[in-house]
């Protein structure tokens, strides 16, 4: 654990044995702002045997509850139930500290197929991002958030404990397809202003593979791409997605943009202007191979 230091600890004996409970404190406002996290730890021969996290984001302002509250009540249950009833936690394997990075190597492209229409616009600019991954050397893997059972982010904050997420959907395959890849290129229209909300779940979820790299201190080398068709303003789409890619530490190469898509209707009905953006795109993904972009 980095950065934390020691609140409270007791010796107690568990089954006959000697052992340490620690109450730590760590500071993660550098992941965010205004965050500490807790942890009750029991400790015997220099393993945890059992662990338990909670953080100050967990407790909205009107809570009567707080982080340091819980954290020392439960130090002071531990110290006294773990002695008599061990079996009740020590069959429990300890909670991870942090969600464990892939062994794959990332070598290829994710694209985000962010718009619900499988044959729109969206869908025609995935298929040149996937070309030009291709001609890049990347192969690619799809995820269409749409199709996917991906429930809204709550705002719970505990994925700040372990670096998981506690709800149980298809998010955690998405965040191993986004672990795996080199290169994440987000595709979406401009949706009353801003992106589908099937993407925008998606995004908000991805918070819990921020808080784990967080927590491990490991930042992959990753590149993000948004391609984006809609009307002339691309403000909260350019904010949405760069935002997503800045919390999970991806560098961006930067944005494919077709404005006045409504007017025309289907993007590949202008050969001149598709070139255009096939063009674009090999370029940005080019920069990617560049002596100063490389792991």
């Amino acid at each position: 654990m980095h950065g934390a230091w020691t609140v409270r600890s007791a010796e107690i004996t568990v089954e006959g044995q000697p052992g340490e409970l620690v109450l730590l404190y760590e500071d993660l406002s550098d992941a965010c702002p205004g965050m500490g996290r807790y942890t009750v730890e029991f400790r015997r021969g220099g393993e945890a045997l059992y662990t338990y996290h909670t953080n100050t984001h967990e407790y909205p302002p009107g809570s009567p509850q707080s982080a340091e509250s819980v954290a020392l009540t439960t130090f002071s249950l531990l110290a006294n139930a773990l002695p008599e009833r061990p079996d009740t936690f020590l069959l429990h394997p300890p909670e991870p500290r942090v969600r464990p990075s892939p062994a794959a190597p990332r070598d290829g492209a994710l694209i985000i197929q962010g718009s619900p229409r499988r044959h729109g616009n969206t869908a025609t600019l995935a298929g040149w991002a996937a070309d030009a991954c291709a001609a890049a050397g990347l192969g690619t893997t799809f995820v269409y958030p749409a199709e996917r059972a991906i429930s809204h982010c709550t705002a719970c904050y505990r994925c700040f404990n372990t670096g998981r997420c506690v709800i149980d959907d298809e998010m955690d395959g998405v965040i191993g397809a986004i672990e795996a890849a080199r290169l994440i290129v987000v595709c979406t229209p401009v949706a009353a202003g801003t992106v589908p909300s099937a993407l925008k779940a998606l995004i908000d979820r991805s918070l819990s593979l921020a808080a784990a790299r967080a927590l491990s201190g490991q930042t992959p080398v990753q590149w993000g791409l948004l391609c984006s068709a809609g009307a002339e303003d691309f403000t909260c789409v350019h904010r949405v997605v760069h935002a997503f890619f800045t919390r999970l530490g991806i560098r961006q190469l930067g944005n494919v943009l077709v404005p006045d898509v409504d007017e025309m209707a289907d993007i590949r009905a202008d050969p001149d202007r598709e070139k255009d953006l096939r063009d674009q795109m090999g370029a940005l993904l080019a920069t990617m191979a560049l002596p100063d972009n490389k792991p």
